[in-house]
């Protein structure tokens, strides 16, 4: 399955880090394998597309639990809308957010081994936001690793 995501300049990452946690959008991720597709209803009304670096999809497969420092998973959001060109299908329509977690077990002991990073247009949000990431994870995930996708069969 080919994932089309918002342009991201790779070359600001290192300007762009998120607060707290210091993640940067990680250079090839466009690349990367598909974990798995989401739809998010209203509010957010979003389609969604998880996607793995090679630790995070090794994981995956082999259901390891918790997943090994390096993993790392990107979330791509779009707002929905009807295609133009089949009625009952909905596409992507603006670009929303990129969303980065990076394991990293020692770095980010506090926050369960997760480091996190939310964008808009490659530009990280702000602090407060980026406070409300581990809070919701560890509510309703943390017996997942703190992670919510999972593999798409």
């Amino acid at each position: 399955m080919l994932v089309v995501a918002p342009q991201v300049d790779s070359r600001t990452n290192t300007q762009n880090r998120s607060p707290i946690y210091g993640v940067t959008i990680p250079d090839g991720y466009r690349q990367w394998q598909l974990i798995a597709p989401a739809l998010e209803a209203e509010p957010l009304d979003e389609l969604r597309a998880v996607l793995g670096n090679a630790a995070a999809v090794d994981a995956y497969r082999k259901g390891t639990l918790p997943f090994p420092d390096g993993s790392v998973l990107v979330k791509l959001a779009w707002k929905q809308k009807p295609s133009p060109e089949f009625e009952p299908a909905t596409v992507p329509g603006a670009a929303t957010t990129v969303q980065i977690m990076v394991k990293d077990s020692k770095k980010y002991a506090a926050t369960g081994g997760w480091g996190f990073g939310r964008f808009i247009d490659g530009k990280p949000v702000d602090e407060a936001q980026h406070q409300t990431c581990f809070a919701c994870h560890q509510a309703r995930v943390k017996g997942h690793d703190f992670v919510f996708t999972r593999w798409a069969p």
